[in-house]
């Protein structure tokens, strides 16, 4: 998982380069004359490191498909993409497992087994088996890690690509709406018994950040989509858009010199939920406790701070409101008299 949590590509079917490649990114192409592109490559994160891998050119057109980009058609006049595009997603992670493995330890039917041989390409006998289900997501509580993935929709699927077609096919603007989704029926092999289950995708919009508050040079934001991801504990103020989450403290500030996080266990990565004896769920209650001047004239602020394993602790903090006042970062759309359409940003000072 990348450090500290960001956007991670899920399900996704890559290439590995043989070569070593340098730069951040580019094109794999076939030699002259045809120079046909085969595929995309780019650095992913693994952790602190970085890794060069490409991603075919099928499964880059089908990733924009699902944003509404059809591949080959004139871009748009430097409009920006509709942050209120829907696109579905399983909110689950696979693994590819070995058929022989499968039927010799899972006892896969035969007959299902023989299915998925015949649909698998390149020589690859494989079956997907669930190995990461997101906490609140729409498989959640329908799915199980370890279940084996028989048939979707009535046919055997093998790879990650097949299973993102089916689910486009739910998804169709034209049929069902922008803001619709059908469902999907899938057949799964269960403790060694196959179950039939049918799931509805969620519909994801974007996750990007709109409100940012700086509170003693502790930079707080609601809980991004990807920290829900990685998994730890499921409280309310751990779902995506939920509670007040914090991933840096500016050195030097109050919270830095007080140790508002043990960076050695929390790596400045955590949750605010309770400030003094006031619950702290967003953004929103945090500015209501800072305008009631409940915190003015006080030495000491107690602070629970919850970790990314759901470790409870209390913090004493100093406050400097003087010089670190609590900042805002508001994402606002522009005014009908302003030339650029794209989002600003705007800070409010609060005190």
């Amino acid at each position: 998982f990348p450090q500290p949590p960001a956007y991670r590509g899920r399900n996704l079917e890559i290439c590995n380069l043989n070569d070593s490649l340098h730069g951040l990114g580019g094109l794999l192409v076939e030699p002259a004359p045809s120079y046909r592109v085969r595929a995309w490559f780019a650095q992913f994160p693994a952790g602190s490191l970085r890794y060069l891998a490409g991603v075919p050119v099928q499964v880059f057109a089908a990733v924009l498909a699902s944003l509404g980009i059809v591949p080959g058609a004139a871009p748009s006049a430097g409009l920006p993409l509709d942050p209120r595009q829907a696109v579905a997603a399983l909110e689950c992670e696979f693994e590819e497992l070995s058929l022989a493995k499968a039927r010799r330890e899972d006892c896969v039917p035969l007959e299902h087994a023989r299915a998925l041989a015949a649909c698998g390409s390149g020589g690859r006998r494989q079956i997907l088996r669930v190995g990461r289900i997101t906490a609140g997501g729409g498989c959640d509580g329908i799915l199980l890690e370890g279940d084996l993935v028989l048939s979707v929709n009535g046919k055997p699927v093998t790879k990650p690509h097949d299973m993102e077609r089916e689910m486009r096919k739910c998804h169709d603007r034209e049929k069902t709406g922008a803001d619709e989704v059908g469902t999907m029926q899938w057949q799964v092999l269960r403790s060694r018994n196959p179950v039939d289950i049918t799931i509805r995708p969620s519909l994801l919009y974007s996750d990007g950040t709109e409100r940012i508050l700086v509170f003693n040079g502790v930079v707080l934001r609601p809980t991004p989509r990807s920290v829900a991801e990685r998994g730890g504990p499921i409280l309310p103020h751990t779902k995506p858009g939920q509670g007040l989450y914090f991933w840096y403290i500016y050195p030097g500030s109050p919270a830095d010199t007080f140790s508002f996080a043990d960076s050695r266990a929390m790596r400045n990565v955590g949750w605010l939920v309770q400030l003094n004896n006031e619950p702290t769920p967003s953004i929103e209650r945090l500015l209501e406790i800072i305008r009631s001047g409940s915190l003015n004239g006080c030495d000491w602020l107690r602070c629970h701070v919850m970790d990314a394993e759901g470790r409870l602790s209390v913090r004493a903090l100093r406050p400097d409101f003087d010089f670190w006042p609590t900042v805002e970062l508001v994402r606002r759309q522009p005014d009908s008299s302003s030339e650029s359409r794209n989002p600003v940003w705007v800070r409010v000072e609060h005190g």
